[in-house]
């Protein structure tokens, strides 16, 4: 009978206060992928060289600036690539992370009704298992 009792709190607790302490969970989770992969410094700074390495101007003549040109633009198509690469894992982080949360919801919402089912289910095989046997 103390169980009935405590059904109402149960309930409120469930729906209510747990649903938020989840909500709050997964948001944690979410703007933690979203920092630790600094999804948004990455993506402003996509075409910066790479480690911050670039030649500096030398004397002005047709084989520094070629060769200076040459070393900047590889630099910054590295560092495009790997930003990129870092980008795009930390993007299917978040995103598996926000449809984990999603079915965590679903569940929760339904596990009270599973409860109830489990429950009427295996009081129906108890009253409909034979005797004896």
């Amino acid at each position: 009978m103390a169980f009935i009792s405590l059904l109402p709190s149960y309930i409120a607790w469930h729906y209510g206060e747990a649903l938020r302490d989840g909500l709050r969970v997964w948001t944690n989770f979410l703007w933690f992928l979203s920092n630790f992969f600094s999804l948004s410094l990455l993506s402003r700074t996509l075409f910066a060289p790479w480690k911050r390495i670039q030649e500096s101007r030398g004397k002005l003549s047709l084989e520094n600036i070629a060769e200076m040109l040459v070393t900047n633009t590889i630099m910054r198509l590295v560092g495009a690539l790997l930003r990129s690469v870092i980008i795009i894992i930390g993007g299917l982080a978040v995103l598996v992370t926000f449809w984990i949360g999603i079915l965590f919801y679903i569940v929760w919402l339904l596990l009270p009704a599973l409860l109830f089912v489990s429950l009427f289910y295996g009081v129906s095989l108890i009253i409909k298992c034979p005797t004896g046997n």
